[in-house]
């Protein structure tokens, strides 16, 4: 029997995902539909019970609900609990439960970029959904987490968080000593803000950041007409020659994660190829779902965030 998947957020019009999915079924030659759905904030607890009571196979979850889903799934994977958010459901036995596949697809970018995040200093722009799970991702291979965010105090929760599991973690702002300092000695910024979706805005300068820095955007769609993964930031950033990944790499790889769960299929990177060229021919000149920002950290010379 057809099962179906769908994702949840606001918006989705727009979203890659059915691209990659479609792909990924038919290569896999899996009998699977995937669809986005959008879901406004108040209706979700309504939605939830309606896919639930039509066994719904599975679905991800984007902004701004990732929190919210971790609340109504019956389940989590440690780190979907550790990280408060979910972006992947599975259905069992009656009984949703929920995965973060943020980190996971983050890990694998990066190991497809050549970069060991193992004993690098990290910075993290942002301390939302995503932003948690990527922390929670470098944690254990990182020699130092520094998250910044506007809000000073979500960064400062969350790098208590991360020093309760043993994490060597920091919070602050990047209007302070403490969040130059960090970015100047970053082996790796990982930004996970939507300043920058949809428009040519930046966070930080690369500037700021020394020559060997890598630096992630999980923004996959820029200003209208950039290129598919294209961001300010990261022009920037290869400006400078720093190495650099986008965000569409990192959404493949998280739409990997997501299969493996779904259909219970391990070792599905080999897709990954085929999965990517699937994402940037459906989203030429889209609007990305983006990441689940929480609050985004603004500087004197930037707009400010969203909030989501």
């Amino acid at each position: 029997m057809r099962r179906l998947f769908l994702l949840l957020g606001d918006p989705v019009a727009h979203s890659r995902s059915p691209a990659i999915h479609a792909r990924a079924f038919a290569l896999l030659g899996e009998d699977a539909v995937y669809a986005p759905l959008r879901t406004l904030a108040a209706q979700l607890p309504v939605a939830w019970a309606g896919l639930k009571a039509l066994g719904v196979a599975g679905f991800n979850v984007t902004v701004p609900h990732k929190s919210a889903a971790a609340a109504l799934c019956d389940n989590l994977s440690q780190q979907a609990r550790l990280a408060n958010a979910t972006n992947c459901v599975v259905y069992q036995e009656g009984r949703y439960l929920g995965h973060n596949t943020d980190g996971a697809g983050l890990l694998q970018a990066l190991r497809q970029a050549g970069f060991s995040p193992d004993g690098a200093k990290a910075v993290v722009l942002g301390a939302g959904g995503s932003a948690s799970a990527a922390a929670l991702a470098l944690s254990g291979r990182a020699s130092q987490i520094t998250l910044l965010n506007r809000t000073v105090g979500k960064a400062k929760a969350l790098a208590a968080v991360l020093r309760a599991g043993g994490a060597q973690a920091a919070g602050s702002s990047l209007d302070d000593e403490g969040g130059k300092s960090a970015l100047a000695a970053a082996d790796l910024v990982v930004h996970c803000s939507t300043v920058g979706m949809g428009d040519d805005r930046v966070l930080i300068d690369p500037a700021l950041l020394k020559p060997s820095c890598t630096v992630v955007d999980l923004v996959y769609a820029g200003a209208p007409g950039s290129a598919p993964g294209e961001t300010a930031l990261l022009r920037a950033a290869k400006g400078r020659g720093l190495r650099t990944v986008d965000g569409v790499e990192v959404l493949v790889h998280q739409a990997i994660a997501s299969l493996e769960i779904w259909l219970g299929r391990p070792d599905l990177g080999h897709l990954a190829p085929e999965l990517r060229a699937a994402a940037i021919g459906a989203g030429r000149g889209a609007t990305a779902e983006g990441p689940a920002a929480g609050d985004a950290t603004a500087s004197a010379t930037t707009l400010p965030a969203e909030a989501r």
